[in-house]
């Protein structure tokens, strides 16, 4: 494997020493914070050290997210790496939310459609983008509910309402869940892992009046069931 570019290198996120791999992803498959992230947004870009920011990344390789989301006990005031609580994981794509999980431990849960992962752009008074201030979002639902919306022809898709937030002050996030999918349905071709058993991609407007909020990132795949 190669080492980490000179980009890499010098991000707010993912430089430190102490976390930098020769074996660590190139381009898309690295996710890129917004500046003052992990802070919930750009006007609490003081309370995130750079200490906190070095050791936070997420990762994209052919069979797995690997990420680290870290913690600064003191805030600001954090002024040793020591005293960073990592809170590292790595999540194989053969796992929720990447595949359908199962249902009674015994057959994958996909009678409401294929888990969905997805990029949430922040919208105030429904047309005011505020992505510079807070970031993008990228949330995971169980399930896509087949495409069904909040109201009956417009607005948010459905699956909304039971998503959780995986990633928060995202920068250019549907970049990163393009180079997800791509490894997802290589994976998923290698493996035998169904296509309506893995999770699809999609760029949301969080918007309640705007029928074409869920965008589709990428293209199917060719793979057959």
């Amino acid at each position: 494997m190669s080492a980490p570019t000179q980009e890499q290198m010098s991000s707010i996120h993912g430089n430190s020493k102490y976390v930098l791999s020769a074996d660590q992803p190139q381009g898309a498959g690295v996710l890129q914070f917004m500046d003052f992230a992990p802070a919930p947004c750009s006007c609490c870009a003081c309370l995130a050290p750079k200490l906190q920011k070095g050791r936070q990344y997420a990762h994209i390789y052919d069979n797995r997210l690997s990420i680290n989301m870290p913690f600064a006990p003191c805030c600001c005031l954090t002024c040793d790496e020591k005293c960073i609580v990592d809170k590292a994981a790595i999540l194989y794509h053969d796992r929720p939310p990447a595949r359908a999980g199962m249902c009674c431990f015994v057959i994958p849960c996909t009678c409401c459609g294929p888990p969905v992962i997805f990029v949430s752009k922040p919208v105030c008074c429904c047309c005011i983008d505020m992505v510079p201030y807070f970031g993008e979002q990228i949330k995971t639902a169980p399930c896509n509910f087949f495409g069904l919306k909040k109201g009956c022809c417009c607005g948010g898709p459905c699956y909304m309402s039971c998503a959780a937030p995986m990633f928060m002050g995202v920068k250019n996030g549907a970049v990163f869940l393009d180079a997800w999918k791509t490894a997802l349905d290589q994976y998923g071709q290698k493996t035998g892992i169904k296509p309506s058993q893995r999770a699809i991609f999609e760029v949301v407007k969080d918007s309640e009046f705007d029928h074409n909020s869920a965008q589709t990132i990428g293209k199917s795949g060719t793979d057959t069931e």
